[in-house]
């Protein structure tokens, strides 16, 4: 299998790799820029190109290394390397490089910001937590703490938050199941990157108002008085707070198309928070998520 086989379908493009031939050529011509040092001094047989099809086409449909090994003619070890390699070095230039010290400001955000957010005109970020089945871990201290009570089986989770725009902006590290939303935005740090002004909306899980910097608020969904229902203005504020932060939703559910997070190989545990950062920042290079930008 090559790129050339594939090049011309966005149907195939889409499938095999999560992006269009053209985004899929800028990134080889940013992997060409720099010297890669593949693990053991190891050189590759296969052209650039097709090591970066390999490594989309493992996070997109999570192939076993042998079934790629066999479709490009290589040995197990070959794409073992190949992955390891390149995962490295896409993470450091999409997501430390870019996503991670480009977090927009809230001027930039008004510049894209869409319909939806005609009450939050000074909303920086929409927050969500973002879980992902794995293997139930060999000790029990860790089959306790990645048990997720919510979802009812062992799991991983993190943090995203997306810009009003529904670009991905902020991808924090994986935590065991049972982390709260609230402890992961604590230990992530997530809030150093806010400035007074900002308002973040977010779900109920989310209450950080203790944690806020001064001069940044916070906009979640109000809870089930001792009435047992909500007031017209509650349920007001429910319903615009849900239609803004339906996009953080999507962009989470983009990411949770790379078939890896479903289920990330034992071998490739190691490089969990990077795989996953590096797929969140992936759907930025994809077609955008809102058509109109009012």
């Amino acid at each position: 299998m090559t790129v050339a086989e594939i090049r011309d379908s966005e149907e195939k493009m889409l499938l095999y790799t999560s992006i269009q031939y053209d985004v899929f050529e800028v990134l080889v011509g940013l992997l060409g820029r720099f010297e890669l040092n593949y693990f053991n001094g190891w050189s590759p047989s296969l052209n650039i190109e097709n090591q970066l099809l390999i490594v989309l086409m493992k996070l997109k449909l999570n192939l076993r290394d042998i079934d790629l090994a066999h479709r490009f003619c290589v040995s197990r070890s070959t794409i073992s390397n190949i992955f390891n390699t390149l995962v490295h070095a896409l993470h450091e230039m999409l997501y430390v490089g870019v996503v991670d010290t480009c977090f927009p400001s809230q001027l930039k955000c008004k510049g894209s910001m869409p319909k939806s957010f005609a009450e939050f005109s000074s909303a920086r970020a929409s927050m969500d937590a973002i879980e992902t089945t794995q293997d139930i871990p060999g000790h029990l201290d860790t089959q306790a703490m990645a048990y997720s009570s919510y979802k009812s089986r062992h799991t991983v989770k993190a943090m995203t938050c997306v810009a009003p725009n529904a670009a991905v902006t902020y991808c924090s590290p994986l935590y065991p199941g049972s982390t709260s939303d609230v402890a992961i935005v604590r230990h992530s740090k997530v809030l150093e990157k806010f400035k007074p002004g900002d308002l973040i909306l977010a779900d109920k899980g989310f209450t950080i108002h203790d944690q806020l910097p001064q001069g940044v608020c916070l906009n979640i969904p109000a809870f089930l008085s001792s009435r047992g229902q909500f007031t017209k203005k509650e349920a007001e504020l429910c319903y615009k707070i849900a239609r803004a932060r339906i996009h953080v939703e999507r962009a989470n559910e983009r990411i949770k198309n790379f078939e890896i997070l479903r289920h990330i190989p034992a071998t490739y545990r190691p490089l969990s928070t990077k795989i996953f950062q590096l797929c969140s920042s992936l759907v930025n290079l994809q077609a955008p998520l809102l058509k109109e930008i009012s």
